[in-house]
């Protein structure tokens, strides 16, 4: 039955082609409006090279050194002491690392060049907690972290602009008036993984200014963390445990005391928007997301079915006669939304196309600049699953109305074709 409705709605495509191609056109700029509202989640939701453990991270992306008497606070990152007495001390995680960020040039040994790079100052940790292609060489290690041996990891793309060939290892690079010798170079980052995104890589030990950074009896820093949880079920006993790390800190502090405000959050906290010292709800984000999507979709499908309420008007005799011979008022609206699915699925197809084209012109204006979209973040299986749905949606909007005003239409009024 269902084979013999969409042979019924490809026939009546064809016999109303401009009728047909408007439906079709209308349903593909829906979705994909709607779309980019959902490929924006995706990107700051799903996992992507290197960010593959996305589902299991924890994020502090603000850190408060609040006086004891009350009288002062401070709001920023962490110093390298709270590193290392709040994260580097947790045992419920199976990594943490701390990053620090900073467009800096970076030169070759005698020749000062003036391009700046984004440095990412890190730990022997981030290696493990992101996953990076490595085109040649290999991460500096723990002892090269621990002894403040200057080691770089930079990009395809940087080589390439400095040497013009990422055949680099043990050639040196100029950073701060620091030689770093290249241990390793990675496949380019974009910038849309933010946490991992950066130009260059260098031990934070290498930079004696970093490691004194602190004020606010020595709480207050440039350090955000990230932590990689064995399981993302472990995220409660891992926020538990750094109340008690943090309680544990703040005893041997004088005049003030270190605390994360809604930190630390998740992968899907920041992907709802939530940043810094700001938490968004779930309610919040459901209602004001969900808003929009619905009306994204709703206005087409107004305009929609009045093309679908034409489509099914001259066709009233033929559902008149088949309610007279038995046909159920299921049966006629099952049939009705399974023509018009037709037109959904291959306005929703087209749509989605449409999203990534869209998406790929206004991405200066949606993410930031010259940040690179490649297919690991497009082709998401929840991709398919919302466009899927999306589809479906639309077409009981669009034709659901009509479906039901011509079921429940009397036999006799039905077979004469009147309004």
């Amino acid at each position: 039955m269902i084979k013999q409705h969409i042979k019924q709605a490809v026939q009546l495509l064809k016999e109303n082609r401009l009728v047909s191609c408007i439906s079709i056109i209308g349903t593909a700029l829906s979705i994909a409006m709607v779309m980019v509202v959902v490929l924006l989640f995706q990107i700051q939701l799903s996992g992507y090279y290197p960010e593959y453990n996305r589902d299991r991270m924890l994020y502090i992306q603000g850190t408060e050194a609040t006086s004891k008497n009350g009288t002062d606070n401070n709001r920023g990152n962490m110093s390298a002491e709270v590193v290392r007495e709040c994260f580097y001390s947790l045992k419920t995680p199976e990594k943490v690392t701390a990053i620090y960020s900073e467009d800096l040039p970076i030169s070759l040994p005698n020749k000062r060049l003036f391009k700046e790079y984004n440095v990412k100052y890190t730990d022997d940790g981030f290696w493990s907690i992101f996953n990076f292609r490595f085109i040649t060489g290999k991460p500096f290690e723990k002892a090269d972290f621990l002894s403040g041996i200057p080691k770089a990891v930079i990009t395809d793309q940087t080589a390439r602009e400095l040497f013009g060939t990422t055949d680099v290892l043990g050639k040196n690079i100029v950073i701060n008036f620091i030689d770093y010798s290249i241990a390793g170079v990675v496949k380019e980052v974009s910038k849309a993984a933010r946490d991992s995104y950066a130009e260059a890589w260098i031990p934070y030990t290498t930079k004696d200014q970093l490691m004194s950074l602190q004020y606010a009896d020595g709480i207050s820093g440039g350090f955000n963390v990230c932590i990689l949880a064995k399981h993302s079920k472990d995220f409660a006993s891992i926020r538990t445990e750094l109340k008690q790390q943090t309680a544990r800190y703040n005893e041997g502090k004088q005049l003030y005391k270190v605390g994360f405000a809604e930190n630390p959050i998740s992968r899907l906290d920041i992907a709802m928007g939530s940043e810094g010292f700001r938490k968004v709800d779930y309610k919040d984000f459901i209602l004001e997301t969900g808003s929009l999507v619905l009306f994204m979709l709703l206005v087409p499908a107004l305009n929609l079915i009045g093309v679908t309420q034409a489509s099914i008007q001259r066709r009233k005799s033929e559902v008149g006669l088949r309610k007279a011979f038995g046909a159920t008022y299921s049966k006629l609206v099952s049939q009705i939304l399974y023509e018009n699915l037709v037109i959904t699925l291959l306005g929703g197809a087209l749509g989605l196309l449409f999203s990534f084209g869209l998406l790929n012109i206004s991405k200066d204006f949606l993410l930031q600049n010259n940040t690179m979209i490649n297919s690991d973040m497009l082709f998401q299986p929840g991709t398919f699953v919302a466009t899927l749905f999306f589809v479906l949606l639309m077409n009981f909007l669009s034709a659901g109305i009509p479906a039901l005003r011509i079921a429940k239409q009397p036999i006799v009024e039905a077979l004469k074709g009147n309004e």
